[in-house]
């Protein structure tokens, strides 16, 4: 008889330690799961960044550019004010271009250095 109590000492230990085993699972995804919500946020604000500057692009455009366009052709031929022009809404898409960036890499850092070992 004591190996049957033997035998049923054995099956509750690995009993435990499949339950321990799977909450660890659990808490190691409901883990990951978190970071990978922070990570969507960080990368979030780095697509809307991208975004504002096609916004920004479209509106300097759409608004300013022949108010602009007939104050610089008081100073220069028509096609050199288009060029100029061209040139400083180039300046401010690649200034706003390049934050995004800058914030969609720090994201992907981040989100590397938050996975579990």
């Amino acid at each position: 008889m004591a190996s049957g109590r033997s035998g049923e000492q054995i099956a509750e230990a690995v009993e435990q330690v499949a339950h321990e085993a799977s909450e660890l699972l659990r808490d190691r995804l409901r883990g990951a799961g978190d970071g990978l919500r922070a990570a969507a946020r960080r990368t979030g604000a780095g697509g809307a960044l991208l975004g504002a500057a096609g916004v920004c692009g479209l509106l300097a455009v759409g608004t300013a550019h022949r108010a602009a366009l007939s104050a610089l052709e008081s100073a220069l031929p028509r096609p050199q004010a288009a060029a100029v022009l061209c040139l400083t809404y180039a300046v401010g898409a690649g200034t706003l271009a390049r934050a995004g960036r800058e914030r969609l890499r720090s994201a992907g850092r981040a989100a590397g250095a938050a996975r579990p070992a």
